[in-house]
């Protein structure tokens, strides 16, 4: 049975922002310079190499002429990634070639997911080449923007070194995320007609496939249509494929059409004397009571090992600056006594001290952990500012997740949660995310990465915090006015009166993040725990909806639609 898209709900929001193009070209600039002044530096290079990528996609999305060094540019920073470091003299020249273009004030940009989140390691998808079939001694490489772009330039790479003559370009589909399209460009066309002319392989790179697959088959299909017979192509991704698990239209049957290959992870074979408590087996080693288990989505959770002597927690961060930031928040949270601190421990690893002393619970509340919550939220709100950040995307959320999965239209309910003051937010107020040390400490874990993910809810008010404890707490309203009253004399900030539609907001993401998890663990152990979850906060978004109604109908009932029954949708799983 393949999958079906139409009960998707909304937890993944969009990345993708504008950026000042001066300015990233000043960050691929001293990151490129450091690179050839350190050579040998592996981690100079990915961070290089990834600038390199997300500047050559942003400026090809803005059809700018500039493109074409920058891409020389990203290949010369590939190349130099696996150890052929003498094409660094061409980088001042290339980033000379550059400057000179009359830029685009600000192009498009969006976070590399895979380097991101998922420890996706670029010398991986090198490796692919080594499992490729030896069809022809030529291959043109397309990759899929945005990430795509420096996996197919450490393709392109990887091939040149074992002798093959090659190249690449790289497109970017459009559409609906689970209906994408693509028409290649005129010279693009010719490009794809001289290489597969010549008996060339055509080689299709992304990172994926996601949720629907539609990206690689959009530009697989296009290949065919411009009369690269399917044999001679091959998609290269960087995770298995269940083709019955797309939701892209007649999946199955259009991805069967072409060969996909995907990297065996080799990277992180250093930690094979550690415990690899990644995917929720961390609840097995660091909780007790299995039946108070906090539901896990697997596929979504970091890259985690235990080191042998059960000291030290090695996680998965992010490559380049996405681990930098993380260690400088935790160095800062540290610092503060609010968290433990961090180090860089190389291929996007953060290595963490395992703090000694029991997770807590909601039953665990007390005068003393409500003041610590509200220093550790007022804290937050001053210290991790992010004035730069793009549009919330919360409103949009909530009414999107509230139309399809109970069949409200609340269009103005929700301008409480738009903020002229973003922060960095915690994102897991859960009690197990804090730790009781012997000493009496209160240790926040996992404090610096869900506020700055690819999921809701992004830099936003502190009040999504606020909401997160009050929620997971389970604190009644003489505890959560308590919190809010604490909050507001050590911040100076008020956030009584927008408190009710972000725990709204708050639930109704949750609903929308287990509800897609569902689909994910079925007839795994994990099953019963993530359905369970999902129905705790679909109960809860219901008894919010219920409050909220009922003290707009009065005031404002022409503007709400509202069925008589808000159980109106039933799950289908």
């Amino acid at each position: 049975m393949e999958a079906d898209s139409k009960n998707d709900l909304w937890a993944f929001r969009e990345g993708r922002r504008d950026a000042a193009t001066c300015g990233l070209y000043r960050e691929l600039a001293d990151a490129a310079n450091r690179l050839c002044e350190h050579p040998a530096d592996a981690g100079l290079a990915i961070s290089a190499l990834m600038r390199a990528g997300e500047f050559e996609s942003g400026l090809a999305d803005a059809n700018s002429g500039a493109q074409i060094p920058a891409q020389q540019l990203t290949d010369r920073l590939a190349e130099a990634f696996l150890g052929e470091s003498a094409g660094l003299a061409a980088v001042p020249d290339l980033l000379n070639r550059i400057s000179r273009f009359d830029l685009p004030p600000a192009i498009s940009i969006s976070p590399p997911e895979g380097f991101a989140y998922y420890a996706l390691h670029p010398h991986d998808f090198a490796r692919l080449v080594e499992r490729m079939p030896r069809q022809s001694a030529s291959a043109l490489v397309v990759g899929i923007r945005s990430i795509g772009t420096t996996l197919s330039a450490i393709v392109r790479a990887a091939l040149k070194q074992e002798g093959k003559s090659t190249e690449r370009l790289t497109v970017r589909p459009t559409g609906h995320p689970y209906d994408r399209a693509l028409h290649f460009t005129r010279e693009q066309k010719k490009e794809i007609d001289k290489w597969y002319a010549a008996g060339s392989d055509l080689l299709v790179v992304d990172e994926g496939p996601g949720r629907s697959g539609s990206s690689f088959l959009s530009v697989a299909e296009a290949l065919m249509q411009a009369g690269v017979s399917s044999d001679r192509i091959t998609l290269l991704g960087s995770r298995q494929a269940d083709a019955s698990h797309l939701c892209a239209a007649n999946a199955r049957q259009r991805w069967s059409k072409f060969r996909f290959i995907w990297p065996e992870p080799s990277v992180y074979t250093r930690f094979s004397n550690h415990t690899y408590i990644g995917a929720g087996s961390w609840r097995d080693l660091l909780l007790n009571d299995r039946s108070s288990w906090p539901a896990c989505w697997p596929q979504m959770e970091r890259l985690k090992f235990l080191a042998p002597d059960r000291r030290f927690l090695f996680k998965f961060e992010g490559f380049g600056r996405f681990g930098e930031e993380v260690v400088l928040r935790a160095k800062i949270l540290a610092k503060a006594g609010f968290g433990c601190t961090a180090d860089d421990a190389g291929d996007g690893m953060v290595c963490y001290p395992v703090i000694r002393g029991h997770s807590l619970q909601a039953r665990e509340l007390s005068t003393r952990l409500i003041g610590h919550l509200a220093r550790y939220c007022a804290f937050r709100a001053a210290e991790f500012r992010a004035s730069d950040a793009p549009a919330s995307q919360l409103p949009a959320m909530v009414g999107f997740n509230l139309s399809q999965e109970f069949g409200l239209d609340l269009p103005s309910a929700m301008e409480n949660l738009i903020t002229a003051e973003p922060i960095l937010t915690d994102g897991r107020m859960h009690p197990h995310e804090w730790i009781g040390g012997p000493d009496g400490r209160l240790i926040k874990t996992d404090a610096c990465t869900h506020g700055d993910d690819h999921f809701f809810p992004g830099p936003c008010d502190i009040a999504w915090d606020l909401a997160g404890a009050v929620v997971e707490w389970n604190m009644d309203d003489h505890a959560a006015d308590l919190f809010l009253s604490e909050f507001r004399k050590i911040s100076g900030l008020n956030r009584a009166a927008v408190i009710r539609d972000f725990i709204l907001a708050y639930t109704i993401f949750q609903v929308a993040y287990w509800g897609m998890a569902v689909s994910t663990v079925t007839g795994s152990d994990e099953e019963s725990r993530v359905l369970s979850t999902y129905q705790h906060y679909r109960r809860l978004a219901e008894r919010q909806l219920r409050k909220l109604l009922a003290a707009r109908q009065s005031t404002a009932s022409s503007t709400i639609t509202c069925p008589d029954d808000i159980h109106v949708r039933i799950p289908s799983w």
